[in-house]
Order: C-alpha cells, then structure tokens, then sequence
C-alpha cells in the first residue's frame, strides 16, 4: 500500500538536488522524503537516497520528476508508471538561461539538428555533450572538434580532428575563455541545460563573440511543469495537505 505521506523524488540535476533540500526543510519530519538519484546527481540533505536510476516509485504516494530533461528514456518510464498507479506527479523543470542580446545561439531541437547545423557555422567547433553523443559528428567532414570532458573517457577511438581536453569543474569565465583560445573553437556545441555549472562556457563564447549550436531541451506533450523551488513547494503542500473544501467536496461525492 502507499503511504500518503511518503514522497519520492526523482533527482537528475543539480537544480532537482536544492529542491530535493528545500522540500526536506519543509514537509521533513512530517512527511518521509525518498529520493532516486540519476545522472551522477549529488545526494541532497536531509533526504533519504534509497535507490540509483531506476523509475519506480516503490510506496511511495507521491512523485516529482527532477530528472534531467534530457534523459528521455527515464522520463517517459516516470510518466507512464505514475500513469499506470494513479499516482499525483510533478514535473520539475526550472527556467533555463536568458538569451542576452549578444549571444549568438543557434538553436536546434536535437542532437541531429546540432550535426546539421555546425558546419555552417564553423570549421573548429568545442563539443561539450555527454561522451556517447560525441561519436554522431563524425559524420561531418573537414571540421576539427575538440572535446571537452569532465572526466577520464574510458575509451577514445574517435579521429584526431577529435581531440579529448580534460577539464573537471569547478568552472570559471576564465578559465573557459582560455579554453576557447587555446583550441581555436569557432564556435561551441553544447546542451541548452540552464545549469549554473555550464554557465561560464556560454558567457565566455559571449565574450568572444562566438556562436553557439545550442541543443534545446526536450518538450513533453501535456506537460505543465513547475519552473520555480517555490511553486513545487505549493504543490507538495497541497498534496499533503489538502485544504478543508476538497476534503469536503470529496465526502459530497
């Protein structure tokens, strides 16, 4: 059985772990706050983490989708088993970056559009996706691509107009900046995240004047998610605590 006060969260970013915190000083210890981790997201306070990457809900009652919006195949399993239970679901997405009057975007809807779209704006372009994205620019000939990552690739097999530049966080405008010059990037190539991590490479490209094939987040059909902390934290709160008149409306029927 499910227990009413049993929340489970689904975290996949580093947004999803603050409101994962800023819930457990809110409902904790009146009601029991579960959390899944996906996506290497960092364990948040005062929450129970009791499972990595999976999609179900186990008892819990109530759940809230802070996965990464690009994690599609996690999603769609979130949704569709909340769907099958009957179970109340947010879906948590805070608003991503402003455009600034100087940046450059050329903004594309996936990674095929990102293939598509490179060659027309540079002839070096600095990748910085997920490793297993990286592979699909082969495709696109005569173009250097120099890749950043955050960690050691447990392998390379790409050419050598691929080139691997480790560079784990923290990050910095600087040190970003640098990083532009010293590959001699024409232009960047990265995902449309909103996350305060991959900030400084989108202003350092701004301050360069370079372009940059930004890959936008997947919609979902029928979806209104929460864009704020603070809305999230009105809609627990209904949940848990429903006011007196749908308790009311509910006993009517």
């Amino acid at each position: 059985m499910s227990d009413p006060k049993t929340l489970r969260i689904f975290v996949g970013t580093a947004e999803g772990t603050r409101l994962a915190e800023r819930l457990a000083e809110h409902f904790c210890p009146a009601a029991r706050l579960l959390v899944t981790l996906h996506s290497g997201a960092r364990p948040p306070r005062g929450c129970l983490v009791d499972r990595l990457g999976d999609t179900e809900p186990g008892e819990a009652a109530t759940v809230i989708d802070a996965l990464d919006p690009f994690d599609r195949s996690a999603v769609r399993a979130l949704r569709e088993t909340a769907r099958r239970r009957s179970l109340p679901r947010l879906t948590y997405r805070p608003r991503g970056w402003e455009r600034h009057p100087l940046d450059r975007w050329v903004e594309v809807r996936d990674l095929e559009g990102a293939v598509g779209a490179v060659a027309s704006v540079a002839r070096t372009a600095l990748l910085w996706l997920p490793p297993r994205d990286v592979a699909a620019f082969a495709t696109v000939g005569g173009l250097r691509f120099p890749t950043r990552l955050a960690r050691p690739p447990v392998t390379w097999a790409l050419p050598p107009r691929f080139e691997p530049i480790l560079a784990p966080p923290p990050y910095s405008v600087a040190g970003d900046t640098l990083l532009l010059r010293r590959t001699g990037a024409q232009a960047v190539v990265m995902r449309k995240t909103g996350a305060e991590t991959d900030a400084p490479l989108v202003r350092a490209a701004r301050s360069l004047d370079l372009p940059i094939v930004m890959i936008r987040p997947p919609i979902e059909r029928s979806e209104v998610p929460a864009r704020s902390i603070d809305v999230a934290v009105d809609w627990v709160d209904s949940i848990l605590n429903p006011p007196d008149y749908l308790r009311t409306a509910r006993e009517w029927r």
